[in-house]
């Protein structure tokens, strides 16, 4: 199952998601990212770990749609997001 359908699952209750690409955590340089709340993303990130969705493999085959769209500036920006969310995350 493609990594957006498991959200959709997860959050969309059998329709498509509005985060369903995950620009909103990953993506620091995004409208999705800005437009969405510290709180929302960790409670994002909250709820895919609670439904037992690795986010190591999450992130492997959001990298790797990214790279088969032929964006990698998208690709290349998931460590600034996580390490964005990281630190504004411990700092409360």
């Amino acid at each position: 199952m493609h990594y957006q359908e498991k959200l959709d699952k997860i959050f969309g209750k059998g329709s498509l998601w509005k985060h369903r690409t995950l620009r909103t955590l990953f993506d620091p340089y995004s409208s999705e990212y800005e437009n969405t709340t510290m709180d929302r993303k960790v409670e994002i990130i909250k709820i895919i770990i609670e439904n037992d969705i690795s986010l190591k493999k999450l992130i492997l085959e959001y990298k790797e749609f990214y790279r088969k769209e032929n964006k990698l500036n998208v690709v290349a920006a998931v460590e600034d997001g996580l390490t964005n969310l990281l630190a504004k995350t411990l700092t409360k």
